[in-house]
């Protein structure tokens, strides 16, 4: 018995950590930037993604990932990232900030426009929903590339801020 517990014992740690060692290689986040063959489905979920790994591996570095993917258009009101940083950590937005869970609950695809609806559980465990606005870019290094023009808060039943949609 204790010559099997003996042998037991070390293959559990082993076994431990080889499970820890997958789980953080798997919960890093991927560094991506703006390309032509990424939807905008795919867009929205690195942007999700990256925020709610917002710290990782420093501060506001999910915010930095985000920003890379808003538009031209979208820089030139929220811009620099510094500004863009503020907008994000405003009441408004702050659920996407290291959030629990995400889905996609809607997307209305066009060829130069897109809309995704995104369900967001919050960090304290509230739901909010947000509707990403993209178009696809058509000049420059990024033509062709989705890129987000805005976020918008939509009110659901469960939160008394944001639009209907």
């Amino acid at each position: 018995m204790l010559r099997t517990l003996i042998v037991f014992f070390p293959r559990f740690i082993l076994n431990g950590v080889l499970f820890w060692f997958s789980y953080a290689c798997a919960a890093q986040v991927i560094e991506l930037s703006p390309k032509p063959e990424l939807t905008p489905e795919q867009v929205v979920q690195f942007q999700i993604s990256a925020l709610q790994h917002n710290d990782d591996p420093q501060p506001d570095s999910g915010i930095e990932r985000t920003f890379r993917f808003a538009s031209p258009s979208n820089k030139e009101i929220t811009g620099p990232l510094e500004h863009f940083i503020q907008i994000v950590r405003a009441p408004a937005y702050l659920p996407l900030i290291n959030s629990l869970s995400s889905k996609i609950v809607g997307v209305v695809m066009g060829d130069e426009h897109s809309e995704v609806a995104v369900e967001i559980q919050s960090s304290d465990g509230q739901q909010f929903r947000y509707l990403f606005v993209l178009t696809k870019q058509s000049s420059g290094d990024l033509a062709g590339c989705w890129m987000t023009d805005s976020v918008v808060p939509v009110k659901t039943d469960k939160s008394s801020q944001g639009e209907t949609i």
